[in-house]
């Protein structure tokens, strides 16, 4: 049986809560931190604005800071929420434009950066809350 760690702030929480509309994807991205400085290979699982969570090799600390970098958008810092053996959970320190990751049309924020985006929207499944 695997136990979930939880940050500080979630200690007390039966169950992981979130209100953020998630997208289950199946993507890769790389996490940074003290422990890794060259990078750490994600299999990312699922996302929303707040956060993600990714599969890894390796268990990282809770609660640590982290940089994420993803596709399409630039490197995004955030904390470990939780970790479970290859599993964590990664809060971001500031929403993230969804549009810009799945390079959709109509977001504005670094539009020039992003002009051959790639649209895979048949690729994404949106998860109930």
């Amino acid at each position: 049986m695997s136990t979930i760690v939880r940050s500080p702030d979630q200690t007390d929480a039966t169950h992981f809560q979130t209100s953020e509309l998630r997208y289950s994807v199946m993507i890769k991205g790389r996490l940074i931190n003290d422990d890794f400085r060259d990078g750490l290979l994600l299999r990312i699982l699922n996302i929303s604005e707040g956060g993600i969570m990714a599969a890894i090799p390796y268990g990282v600390r809770v609660y640590s800071e982290v940089m994420i970098e993803l596709r399409n958008i630039p490197p995004i810092s955030g904390r470990i929420a939780w970790c479970r053996k290859d599993r964590i959970g990664v809060a971001f320190d500031e929403k993230i434009d969804l549009d810009l990751f799945f390079g959709r049309q109509g977001s504005q924020k670094y539009s020039a950066q992003n002009s051959s985006a790639i649209t895979n929207d048949y690729l994404v499944r949106k998860l109930d809350s």
